[in-house]
């Protein structure tokens, strides 16, 4: 590979190829674990557009040059692209699609007010959702995109950023984070989204317990501290692989602390799916009766 070409490469792939996955993302860009020294949150940004990274760490950054100087510990610019070319041509046992990298929206003028448009409340009550429950973990978000103006049902983190959904609609304001709601139980309920906590909420299931929502899986690195101090850890995760695989981390890490409550809807694709199907179920029922 010649110099020109190796400069192209976008760091997201290399880091792909070096088996470095994104933890999350922000506005402008995505966040790893750093690839050349031990840390337990992760603080290596990289900007897909300029094609460039940042250890907030440590206080550098550059190019992927600089990056394969980190990780090779080589100064030489010549060796440098050697060890990226190498890198590069390592077969790797599944092949890697990039995905493009899209700048999340950027929302303006946010306007947070009491959980009451009747058309969010209606996709709630479509999603099983009781507004009595919504109300009090969600508000709504009157919000400005492009010169428009919008409304969405919002659901704070412990970065003061809201997750967003409407009918039409399904994102974050930013910062991304997690959202920790603390009841002083021992126990703890990790979620993938607020929509499923919603429905456990619904169906009796945290029943006082403290929870923990991800508001994706990308943000499980960020649940790990917080986790630490409960001695019972019930995961009402996705039955996907993504979910498969945070559970697995988790278990990894707290042992037999983690309780795996899954088995609650075996043959749904998530907590409120079975919520859903349940309602509709126990609906039928009733009619069929009439």
């Amino acid at each position: 590979m010649n110099i020109d070409a190796i400069r192209q490469i976008p760091l997201v792939d290399f880091l792909n190829h070096l088996g470095y996955q994104p933890t999350g993302r922000d506005s402008k860009g995505l966040w790893f674990y750093s690839p050349y020294r031990s840390e337990r949150k992760p603080s290596f940004h990289v900007n897909p557009n300029k094609n460039i990274w940042f250890d907030f760490g440590t206080g550098t950054g550059g190019d992927i040059f600089t990056l394969a100087g980190e990780m090779s510990g080589e100064t030489d610019f010549l060796r440098q692209a050697d060890f990226i070319a190498v890198k590069m041509q390592l077969p790797v046992e599944k092949p890697y699609k990039p995905t493009p990298f899209i700048e999340e929206p950027t929302f303006a003028n946010l306007e947070i007010s009491t959980l009451k448009a009747p058309a969010l409340l209606k996709y709630l009550a479509d999603r099983g959702i009781p507004h009595e429950i919504a109300r009090q973990y969600c508000v709504q978000v009157d919000y400005e995109m492009k010169g428009k103006r919008y409304y969405a049902i919002g659901f704070r983190n412990n970065a003061d950023g809201y997750e967003l959904r409407n009918t039409f609609f399904k994102g974050s304001s930013p910062p991304k984070h997690i959202t920790h709601i603390a009841n002083g139980n021992p126990r703890c309920s990790v979620f993938e989204g607020f929509i499923d906590f919603l429905s456990a909420e619904r169906l009796g299931f945290n029943d006082g317990t403290d929870a923990i929502v991800l508001n994706s899986v990308s943000n499980l690195g960020k649940a790990i501290e917080p986790l630490t101090d409960y001695p019972l850890i019930l995961c009402y995760l996705d039955n996907d692989a993504a979910g498969r695989a945070a559970l697995a981390r988790l278990q990894k890490e707290f042992g037999d602390r983690v309780m795996d409550k899954s088995a609650l809807y075996p043959n749904h694709k998530d907590l409120n799916d079975y919520l859903v199907s349940t309602i509709n179920r126990l609906t039928t029922k009733s009619r069929l009766k009439l």
